[in-house]
């Protein structure tokens, strides 16, 4: 369980758009500390992310760019 809280550099225009920066930032760690582990050859089970926004949360499964969704800045889409 790997858990942190800061401030982040950007503001954000939306809760919504707070929470995917949030998880694009934890999925490109995610994905590192995984290949550690694999080059490192310890055996290690699919990671889960989890959210509390709803939002975020059909961003990241429908990335198609919506008018309410045009300012999200395309680095962010990593999720």
């Amino acid at each position: 369980v790997s858990w942190s809280a800061k401030k982040q550099p950007l503001v954000a225009r939306s809760s919504a758009e707070a929470e995917y920066r949030s998880l694009a930032h934890t999925t490109s760690e995610l994905l590192w500390i995984q290949s550690l582990l694999v080059d490192l050859k310890i055996p290690i089970h699919t990671p889960v992310l989890l959210c509390d926004n709803i939002s975020a949360v059909l961003i990241a499964h429908n990335p198609v760019l919506h008018a309410r969704t045009k300012h999200l800045e395309l680095d962010i889409h990593f999720v």
